[in-house]
């Protein structure tokens, strides 16, 4: 039977399994062909060598008749020759069918047959045997004689005569039994055949669902895994190599459309006494509960990301203006000073916050990095819980 799909994902084991099922009914398949075709073969030996009895009766009756009848010798001696090779042939026949075994073929090659079975004829063949049986006692020692004897056949020919017509119709019979019983067994190969290759067809269906569901999950994990290589462990957002990324990428675009590009570089201020006073449990919430608040402080075109320790970072495409610099800017201190970190407590934190734009300050991402970074500085040294915007090149 198929196997269930939720048994062969995650089990390479189980998925071998399917597939040499499949093999094997495939394997089945074909040799259930291989049967039939030699069954038929077998079955059309068999109907066309029965057909031919009907032929040999009515010869051995003709030639009968032409002894009897001869007008010379050499007639009969002629007549005697046809009668003894119908008779083999018709003996031999006939006697295969009943107990199963060789006979010649239409092409005088030996062929084998089977026993005829009790559905396949075996009852107008019994009487075809019971009507053949006392004329071939008598033709036995006749065919035996020298040509030459004077041998008329009298008793034979009337026999044959008169039981020739109920010979041929048994004959007809066992033929038609031989035809039906070929076609019954045909039908039941292949309705066997048809069945294994169903079930090869619906393994096959459930491998290559099995397959693509595993596919889905190896993609999955494979894109959990780059995710997680983007993002820091702490807080979610965005590592330092998944901003350079975005970075890089929206100084491609910015470049192409001439639109500004700003990075923002923040550091924390006062973060340390956190650590040192309520323990790095007590940090690490307040460097997620900062995660949290950039986000939301953040557009939705923005890129967030922590850059390792206290530090944090963001990506912001199209800023207008100086205006919208300074509000944006503003808005991101205001809510880390907002912030409650310890307790509920709120102003436990300040940020320092350098910015650069591209190109005024620089075309690459180090160069931008560097002129925020040192705009941050800047923000630290002049007290911190504000921003500065990084010095043009010259």
């Amino acid at each position: 039977m198929p196997i269930p799909v939720h048994y062969l994902i995650g089990s390479p084991r189980r998925l071998a399994i399917a597939i040499t099922l499949f093999v094997i009914l495939d394997l089945s398949v074909l040799v259930i062909n291989l049967w039939i075709a030699e069954q038929v073969a077998r079955d059309a030996v068999a109907i066309n060598l029965a057909g031919r009895q009907r032929m040999l009766s009515q010869q051995i009756t003709k030639t009968l008749l032409l002894i009897n009848h001869a007008a010379d010798p050499a007639q009969r001696a002629d007549a005697r020759k046809e009668l003894e090779q119908a008779y083999r042939l018709f003996a031999t026949t006939l006697r295969a069918f009943d107990q199963g075994g060789v006979a010649t073929g239409g092409d005088g090659k030996q062929v084998e047959l089977q026993q005829v079975s009790e559905d396949a004829g075996r009852k107008p063949l019994n009487v075809a045997l019971q009507l053949f049986k006392p004329v071939a006692k008598r033709l036995d020692s006749l065919t035996q004689m020298p040509i030459g004897t004077d041998a008329t056949y009298l008793w034979e020919k009337d026999y044959m005569v008169s039981n020739n017509r109920e010979i041929l119709a048994n004959m007809n019979r066992l033929t038609s039994a031989l035809e039906h019983s070929s076609v019954r067994r045909i039908t039941e190969l292949r309705a066997v055949q048809t069945s294994a290759f169903i079930l090869a067809m619906a393994n096959f269906l459930v491998i290559v669902l099995g397959l693509v569901k595993q596919y889905h999950q190896v993609a999955k994990a494979g894109h959990h895994w780059r995710e997680a290589a983007q993002h820091d462990v702490l807080t979610g957002l965005y590592n330092r190599a998944a901003l350079r990324e975005a970075l890089d990428a929206g100084l491609v675009i910015a470049a192409q459309e001439h639109k500004l590009l700003a990075v923002l570089v923040l550091d924390l201020d006062g973060f340390k006494p956190i650590n040192d006073h309520f323990g790095h449990a007590a940090g690490d919430l307040a460097l997620q509960k900062v995660a949290t608040a950039l986000l939301h402080l953040a557009r939705e075109s923005d890129t967030v990301a922590r850059l390792g320790g206290d530090e944090f970072a963001l990506v912001c495409p199209n800023l207008h203006g100086d205006e919208h610099i300074r509000s944006f800017c503003d808005r991101i201190v205001a809510g880390i000073s907002n912030l409650e970190c310890i307790d509920g407590q709120s102003g436990c934190l300040k940020v320092s916050v350098g910015i650069a734009l591209f190109p005024m300050h620089g075309n690459s991402v180090d160069e931008l990095m560097t002129a925020a970074d040192r705009a941050m500085y800047s923000s630290k040294h002049a007290g911190g819980n504000q921003w500065s915007l990084a010095k043009l090149n010259r």
